[in-house]
């Protein structure tokens, strides 16, 4: 059963990239490595090595905002049908 027949299963964001809307499966792959990426530089054994100057640090933050962003526009639709 699709995914998207199911009515209280969340739906996959809609995405584009450079002009080419994506799948669902295509949309679901690149959540789950936005998310994945997310939650690895979280990971306070992956924080550690980032952090070892001050250069890496701002690096590894940079990324932890703009995925946060990415992530939070993902999970509009979402938030939107509850």
């Amino acid at each position: 059963m699709h995914a998207d027949a199911l009515p209280n299963w969340p739906r996959e964001p809609s995405m584009t990239i450079n002009g080419h809307p994506l799948s669902v499966g295509q949309s679901l792959a690149v959540r789950v490595a936005v998310s994945s990426f997310f939650m690895e530089l979280n990971d306070p054994e992956t924080a550690a090595s980032w952090n070892g100057d001050e250069t890496g640090q701002g690096i590894r933050q940079g990324y932890l905002d703009r995925l946060g962003e990415v992530l939070k526009y993902m999970h509009e639709s979402e938030r939107a049908r509850t």
